[in-house]
């Protein structure tokens, strides 16, 4: 009996001693729980925010060779530009990762700062076994550009001497006058200017900027995108140049008139004249000269024409000067009379001198009259008996 006893205690001891070898060799196993799963399977799907909407997320994956991490992978997430960023936590479900399998840390209930760029790690690991890590992923946010209000105005336009040799210097605007509908803008060349061939640089706030030179097109029907670089445009009468800055969403324009001229549009044919001897008593007048439109838009009356330099003064005008004008207007190149007479039966016998003065204006741009220089014309009259 006592050697049953004995045999069974032997036994016993043998099948504990094979269930501890046993034991110590799963444990020593070399083989990594990583190895044992596919850590393809612990990638994000996305990155979801608790509470903040994102614009874009984009993610690189973890680079893996032969089921091994070999570089971290990143995540950048773009918010609105209101975004605080700070106290951020993440939303991870199990449409992002297989929770089944994995958990990712730090968790969606601990709040992280990305303030000035600061980047958070994320770490997957597998649920199961030594919970060893598997993947990482860099995570930053950046918040969209604060979106700026486009004015859709025209901000310089230029004609470069180095793109316009003819020219003496470079011309900028001289005027912007705003509408309701249509801006205008304003620049003067130096007279004799080729205008059929100029190359004006344009900077505009808006998204981009499109032109056309027919003034009966519909406004907002052009597709004609003013190139960057410049181009050569005719801006000859009766041309006409109208820009349209578009907004980024294509909705909105604004429509530029752009006006080229010269400051001195209208001469006189010669500087001074003299009219025929006028009898005591009789009203005669002269044509004594051509007035000429040197410019390059129609020309209409503006600002009364005047006298200075009057000799003798006598508070009054001894000389009656006047220009004759078509009805609508004298257009670039043509010509028109100067008239004058003198009052020769309300003034003694003598001789009377004056310089007349007369006063541009563009047709329907009254706004620039300051801007445009007169011409003066020196007249000589003499009354006898």
């Amino acid at each position: 009996m006592r050697n049953i006893i004995k045999l069974l205690r032997v036994g016993s001891a043998i099948l504990f001693a094979s269930t501890i070898v046993g034991c110590s060799s799963n444990d020593d196993d070399p083989v990594s729980i990583a190895e044992k799963i596919k850590i393809e399977e612990a990638k994000l799907s996305a990155f979801p925010l608790f509470g903040i909407p994102s614009t874009k997320v984009d993610i690189i994956d973890p680079e893996i060779v032969d089921n091994k991490e070999v570089k971290y992978g990143e995540i950048n997430i773009t918010v609105p530009s209101t975004t605080v960023l700070d106290n951020i936590s993440a939303l991870i479900t199990s449409e992002e990762l297989n929770l089944s399998k994995f958990s990712i840390s730090p968790s969606n209930d601990v709040k992280l700062s990305y303030v000035e760029g600061k980047t958070n790690v994320y770490t997957i690991r597998n649920i199961i076994g030594g919970k060893e890590e598997l993947l990482h992923y860099n995570v930053s946010i950046t918040k969209e550009p604060i979106e700026v209000s486009e004015t859709l105005k025209i901000t310089s336009f230029t004609f470069e001497k180095s793109k316009n040799p003819s020219l003496p210097n470079d011309i900028e605007i001289s005027r912007i006058v705003e509408g309701i509908g249509v801006d205008r803008i304003y620049l003067f060349v130096p007279a004799g200017t080729d205008f059929t061939n100029l190359i004006p640089t344009i900077t505009y706030d808006g998204t981009k900027i499109y032109y056309y030179q027919d003034s009966s097109q519909r406004p907002g029907s052009t597709n004609n995108e003013y190139p960057a670089q410049g181009k050569s445009i005719d801006f000859k009468y009766p041309k006409s140049f109208i820009l349209e800055v578009k907004d980024r969403n294509n909705e909105e324009f604004k429509t530029t008139s752009v006006i080229v001229d010269v400051v001195n549009p209208l001469i006189v044919e010669t500087t001074s004249v003299i009219i025929p001897d006028t009898k005591e008593g009789s009203t005669e007048v002269y044509m004594i000269a051509k007035w000429i439109n040197q410019g390059n838009h129609m020309l209409v009356y503006g600002k009364a024409d005047a006298q200075e330099n009057q000799d003798p003064d006598l508070g009054t005008n001894a000389i009656r000067v006047t220009r004759s004008l078509p009805s609508v207007g004298l257009v670039p190149g043509e010509s028109a009379d100067v008239k004058a007479g003198i009052a020769s039966a309300s003034f003694p016998r003598g001789t009377y001198k004056t310089t007349a003065v007369f006063y541009p204006r563009f047709r329907y741009n009254e706004e620039v009259d300051d801007l445009l220089e007169p011409a003066r014309l020196n007249i000589t009259a003499k009354i006898i008996e």
